[in-house]
């Protein structure tokens, strides 16, 4: 037994130190290829109590892509179709669908923990207002600040998701 006692402590010394070399390493890559990213700052959460909004939607129904983009930063990715440009974007885990080159439909999925009442409306720039449909999981807002319809979905106690239609 103790013949092979000396090798497994020799083998275990050598495993460790490895482990610690590549630790080192990749921490030490990142810093000297001049990577100052802030990634605790790029996945902090909404505040839950927030009512602050994510974006006016003023500033975004019917405009123009480039428009949009100027609100709320570049898009992540596009796909485009015979009618229309769908994108999304990081603020709210926003879809616009672009129709004829405006965005026209919208789709606000990460709206902290806003729970469904009229309140939410804030989250996209809008004062409140009573709905003019309200149920447990669906409010429903039409003609709102120059918008054709905008509905909530989700429970009483949490907001699952705008969809805001602008024209069409």
């Amino acid at each position: 037994m103790r013949r092979f006692a000396l090798p497994a402590v020799v083998v275990l010394v050598a495993a460790v130190a490895a482990v610690a070399a590549a630790l080192w390493w990749s921490g030490r890559a990142g810093r000297e290829a001049g990577d100052d990213y802030d990634y605790a700052a790029a996945f902090e959460s909404l505040d839950p109590a927030s009512r602050a909004p994510l974006f006016r939607i003023a500033e975004v129904a019917g405009r123009l892509e480039a428009e949009v983009a100027a609100v709320l930063g570049p898009p992540w990715q596009c796909e485009s179709s015979r009618y229309s440009r769908r994108c999304r974007y990081a603020p709210g885990a926003t879809e616009v669908v672009y129709i004829e080159g405006k965005a026209d439909w919208l789709t606000v999925t990460a709206l902290g923990e806003a729970p469904l009442d009229d309140q939410l409306l804030m989250r996209i720039g809008l004062q409140p207002a009573p709905a003019g449909t309200a149920s447990d999981q669906e409010r429903v807002w039409l003609t709102l600040g120059g918008l054709r319809e905008v509905r909530a979905y989700g429970t009483p106690d949490r907001a699952q998701f705008l969809r805001i239609k602008v024209k069409s």
